[in-house]
């Protein structure tokens, strides 16, 4: 199913996650093709970065190219114009460097860790990890949120339980900081699984020109 609604949202030039989540909520093909799933763009974007789920795609590329020669219905002399753009003269700002990806993942475990430190000892979240020196994982910054949620889920039905203003004013703005740092959670979850979709194609190398994601995107 995952991998159906991905080609489908390709072929409709949509690659960002986000933007595929959207389509299962509007588009009556994809809710067709998913069965009327809704998996998150982080659940997406996860099966996408995955090293077997990567070489799978590739390899269902080269049998539908195949099957298209066989049928006459391309030679090897086509070109396809598909809307995508190539910048002319490369430079340093078209490239993704390695050494910058490891100081960008470097800052956001440092502040996610502290975050969470802070969120377990102001006791608005439980402890997920039993070693706290060690990086947030993509799973528990998304469980991070969950739990952030579900605070605010649950402070907001004590408002409505509660008959004292002052009270509910309390809790309102205690909601409003909450919101602030699942906004935050949200953000790193975001930012680390373009991490690792960055360091999965850049493999042993130190750097990778930024069309080389948009060329594995439409693949």
């Amino acid at each position: 199913m995952m991998l159906k609604i991905i080609l489908y949202a390709y072929t409709q030039s949509v690659f960002s996650g986000r933007r595929i989540e959207k389509l299962l909520h509007d588009s009556i093909r994809m809710m067709w093709l998913a069965q009327n799933q809704t998996p998150s763009y982080k659940t997406i974007n996860r099966f996408r970065v995955n090293p077997n789920t990567d070489a799978l795609i590739e390899s269902l590329f080269i049998q539908f190219h195949s099957q298209c020669l066989k049928q006459n219905l391309i030679d090897n002399n086509s070109i396809f114009i598909d809307g995508t753009k190539v910048e002319a003269n490369a430079n340093r700002y078209t490239f993704v460097w390695k050494k910058s990806i490891q100081n960008h993942e470097s800052k956001l475990n440092e502040n996610s860790k502290t975050l969470y430190r802070d969120l377990v000892e102001e006791k608005i979240i439980p402890e997920i990890k039993e070693d706290g020196d060690s990086d947030l994982t993509i799973e528990e910054i998304d469980l991070i949120g969950s739990h952030l949620d579900k605070e605010i889920e649950d402070l907001n039905h004590s408002i409505e339980n509660e008959d004292c203003a002052q009270i509910r004013k309390q809790t309102r703005k205690k909601i409003t900081e909450i919101k602030k740092f699942k906004k935050k959670f949200d953000d790193y979850s975001e930012r680390k699984n373009k991490y690792e979709e960055q360091k999965s194609i850049l493999k042993d190398r130190n750097s990778f020109s930024k069309t080389d994601l948009i060329m594995m995107q439409l693949l």
